[in-house]
This record gives structure tokens, sequence and C-alpha cells, in this order.
């Protein structure tokens, strides 16, 4: 017997009543209120791109521009979803065109395309095959199917628009699968003026298995979100490069060259295109590395910038909040470059690089920037201990690294870097212990900026026909006050290689921007497994070869 009082329902029964009447809602009820909500979520999803496009154009009343949707035909036939954003005015218009990043739509690129089409832009982005309500399936920036489809659509704007364009004024832009897109249609185009490729890839191989080793998480991530977009087809590239990935299956010829020609690396130095270049410290996926390498054999007017949010972010979040400088820089670079605007962009330092040390972006003439030098030091023994010293130290030995599927020498988590977010990654205190053991420093007598990537040249003795070795570089505080701070980090692993067989592999870690103070030492630490950032390689392992100056590490210093 129950009535309602004050919306709650009571059950008649004195105090035992009053207490029930008081009571919290039940886990029960919550658990339903959550399945409701996921469900009124799941439901509202296909009115998405309508209320986003009544948003553009509502937002294009404001600021001078209409939003109109068209479907797009690729030379194949495929129907590509577009959206023309077209400023007021009778023209000649500079124009872009923005490329999505991967998992998206051309409904991303609302959030940078009014910025542009309010200051006289046309700007066209569209669905990439396989993703929102395009047809055809996702083949990964091929040649002949995406890059195609960027190509048709620059013929659809230049040629069959009807619009008032400017002549050879024509800009791509992407964040991420966008920012590969803009890379390599720079390579392919002559029609493309310039280009502006944010957190993209210039080596996919090295993107997806750096050294060799296989990013798991990012794989799997990367995998996962494009089911929709394979069309689950067995016979997509995707499927075909993770079984020749994780399982060794299929023709590892054929996954290279599909690598190569989805990547423009090896084709900097032929490129002649300006470039503004925007990567970020903290991007695991696509890290500084190669768009600094890349800058540095461009033949062609550029910029790079650096910032330190995790992969994409500070660039996706817009013209606002941290991505504010960067897309400001990006509209003069166009202004510049396509509407002929004499701002002076060229005339400013043409680096710009996050120091997370500082806490601010800082500008540097060029890269790598000037007072940069690569220290030489040398994995040794001395009076006992593992070393890193500026000479040789001690006779040739051997150390055995094996792998270890839970070890305290890893990288910290993947994808959400925590230094991102100003958190850094501990490292064992410990020197040495189980799949582990480090060469460390003696203390620095002045402050020394590491700026650029280090290198580490290891002599190694396989165990097995397959192995792997990372590399960890911490900060350690004067007397072990406190854990050891990760700086960076990289990985190699060997593949086919006859075990009792010494060579040499070299190991690039990741660039980073890192103020080692005064007092403080630098340790090598050598894993036999980081599972937190690639798929670990199970197996004997291999042995080390230091001393007698046969494995060393290079740091680009700067004093500071």
């Amino acid at each position: 017997m129950e009535k309602k009082r004050s919306g709650l329902p009571v059950e008649r029964g004195g105090e035992k009543g009053r207490k029930k009447a008081n009571r919290k809602p039940n886990p029960p009820a919550r658990g339903k209120a959550k399945r409701l909500l996921r469900l009124s979520t799941v439901v509202t999803l296909p009115a998405l791109p309508s209320l986003l496009r009544k948003l553009a154009q509502a937002e294009g009343r404001r600021k001078g521009f209409r939003v109109e949707q068209f479907k797009l035909t690729a030379r194949d036939g495929t129907r590509l979803s577009a959206a023309l954003y077209v400023p007021e005015g009778e023209g000649p218009f500079p124009a872009l065109i923005m490329v999505h990043s991967w998992m998206f739509n051309r409904w991303q690129c609302h959030l940078y395309a009014p910025y542009f089409a309010s200051s006289g832009y046309v700007v066209l982005a569209y669905d990439c095959r396989g993703w929102g309500s395009s047809g055809g399936q996702v083949y990964c920036a091929d040649p002949d199917h995406e890059l195609n489809d960027l190509e048709d659509a620059i013929d659809w704007l230049t040629e069959r628009s009807g619009l008032p364009l400017k002549e050879g004024a024509l800009g791509v832009t992407g964040i991420s699968y966008g920012g590969g897109h803009s890379f390599l249609v720079a390579q392919r185009d002559p029609r493309v003026r310039t280009v502006v490729p944010m957190a993209g890839w210039t080596d996919l191989a090295a993107s997806l298995a750096p050294g060799g080793s296989v990013k798991f998480f990012w794989g799997l991530l990367l995998v996962a979100t494009a089911t929709w977009a394979t069309r689950l087809n067995p016979r997509n590239p995707l499927y075909r490069w993770v079984s020749t990935l994780l399982l060794g299956r299929g023709d590892r010829r054929e996954f290279e060259e599909d690598m190569r020609k989805r990547s423009c690396l090896h084709l900097a130095g032929e490129c002649g295109k300006p470039m503004l270049i925007v990567g970020s410290w903290n991007d695991d996926l696509f890290e500084p590395n190669q768009m600094m390498d890349f800058y540095s054999r461009l033949q062609a007017p550029k910029m790079l910038y650096i910032s330190n949010g995790i992969h994409g972010l500070d660039a996706a979040v817009g013209p606002r909040w941290a991505g504010k400088e960067i897309w400001e820089l990006t509209l003069r670079w166009f202004d510049y470059w396509l509407k002929g605007e004499e701002n002076g962009i060229l005339e400013e330092p043409a680096v710009r690089l996050y120091r997370p040390w500082k806490k601010q972006v800082e500008a540097e003439e060029e890269w790598p920037p000037p007072g940069i030098r690569n220290h030489t030091i040398y994995l040794g023994r001395d009076e006992g201990l593992f070393k890193l010293t500026s000479k040789p130290r001690g006779r040739r030995e051997e150390a055995v690294l094996q792998p270890r599927l839970l070890t305290p020498a890893n990288s910290g988590p993947s994808i959400v870097r925590p230094q991102a977010m100003g958190l850094f990654v501990p490292g064992p205190r410990r020197e040495a212990g189980g799949g582990f053991f480090s060469f460390t420093t003696s203390p620095a007598k002045r402050d020394f900026e590491l700026l650029g990537a280090p290198r580490l040249h290891l002599r190694v003795v396989p165990r097995d026909r397959r192995a792997q070795v990372n590399a960890l570089l911490y900060d350690v505080p004067p007397d072990d006050q406190g854990l050891p701070r990760l700086i960076t980090y990289g990985t190699a692993t060997l593949e086919g290689v006859e075990p009792g067989k010494e060579m040499e592999r070299v190991v690039e870690l990741f660039a980073a921007d890192y103020l080692l103070p005064r007092g403080h030492r630098f340790r090598l630490t050598l894993s036999g497994s980081n599972p937190t950032f690639v798929l670990p390689v199970p197996g004997k392992g291999l042995r080390v070869v230091y001393g007698e100056g046969l494995s060393y590490l290079e740091l680009p210093l700067r004093e500071r």
C-alpha cells in the first residue's frame, strides 16, 4: 500500500516507512538511468549530421558565408558526401580543401572551415571514402583510391564548381589522417600551391611499427574504429596489415610496398611546395621525429610548429584554446601564399617549439636550433657499476637482456601521454631488475637542454631469431631524492636474425625538449619489453655488448 508524497513513493509503517522514504535511489535505478542515457545518445547520433549542418548554416548567416551540401562523384563512381563553404562577395577567392581525421567525417572541419570562410576563402570538406555518409571503403590514403579522390575534389572545385576562384591559389590542410593526405598530395598535384599538414605522417611504417616493434594499443584502436569504414571486408588492406604485423602471415614485401606508397619522407628532397608543418612532442602515433626529418630535407620555404598535446589534440580543438596560435599562424601562412598578402611571416623565426619546462612556446631560427651539439657518451663498467661516460671505459663485456611481460621499466600509458598534462612517468628506483638494467652518467655540472632525438648505437648478440630491445632515458635527481623521470624512449625489434651473431642496431629515441638541471644525471635503461607501448617479443632475448666504445648514446644537448 503506497501513496505519493513530494514525488516519492512512501510506504506506511511509521519509522520504518520514513527510513525507506529517505533512502537514495538504489543502484538498479541508477543503472537504468545510465542505460536510458546511452540509448538516447545512440538514438540521437543519426540526427547529429543534420544538427551540425544547421549550426554551420546559422554560423554562415552570422559571419558572411553560405554552406552547401552535395555529393561528389569520384572517378571510379564512388559517391562522396561534401560540404562547401562560400564567402559573400564577387571574388576571385582563394580556396582550401580540408581533409578530416581518422574515424571522423567532414563535420569535424566545421570547427575550422568557418574561420577561413569568414576570411574570404572558399573551403571544401568531404567525407573520405568509407567514412561518414560516403560510399566505398577505406584504403588508408591509397594513391589509387583516397589520393585519387582528393585530386577529383580538386578537379571539381577548380573546373566544375562555377565559383570565381583565384588562379593558382589552392591550399590543403588536415589533422592526423588529413595531415597525411596533405603531405602526400603536395608531392603529387601541381595545382596545390601550399599545404599545412597537422599531426600527419611522413613514414607510415615507422608510425605503426617503429624500429619493427608493433604499436599494439594504437593498432587496436585504429582497426577497431575503422570497422564501419572497411565494411568488414576481410580483403581490406587494414586486415592484411594486421595479419602481417601480428601473425607474420602474408607477403612482407607487399606490406612494405603498401607502406612506402603511402609515405613521402623518401621524397621530401624532391618536394618544392611551401609547408607549415605542425606536430607535437607527446604524439606517440605520428611522433615528431618524422616531421622534423621531413622538415630538414624539404627544399622549399617552410615553418615548423611543435606543440605539447597528445596526438592531434592541440590543433583539433580549432582556433580557440590550445589551438588558437596554431590556426592563427595557419591563416597567416595561407594569406601569404594564396592571397599574396605581405604579412612578414617569412621574416619571422621558422621554428616554434613548446618548451614543457617553461610551459610556453618559443621561437628558434632553424632546425636543428643553434647551439645544439651531439654529445657522445659510452656504455661501460667502471668500479663495478654500469656507467655512461664521455670516454670509453672498461673492457668488452656482455649482459643478458630478457623480456618480462611486467616490468617497471616502461614508457607509461600510450595514446594519452601523462606528459601532455604536465605529469611525469616514473622509472624504477633500482638500476637493474627482472628484464632491465641501466647505465648512468655522473651528475651534470651545469643545466643542459636536451632538444631533438637521441640515438643509441647498440652492439647486440641475439639469442633467438626474434628479439626486442627498448631504450628509456631518465632524469635521476641528486642523491636519488625521488623517482627517476622519463625523458624519452625508443624501441627496436630484430627479425630473422642469426642467433649468436653479433650485430649493431641503431635505436632512435623520440624527439623531446627537456631541461636536465645541474646535479641531475641521465640514466639509460635497457628493457627487454615495453608492453605499455609495443607488443612484446617472447623468447630468449639478447646479449648487450658494452665497453671499449662498442655501444654508445648520442644526446643532442645545449648548455643553459
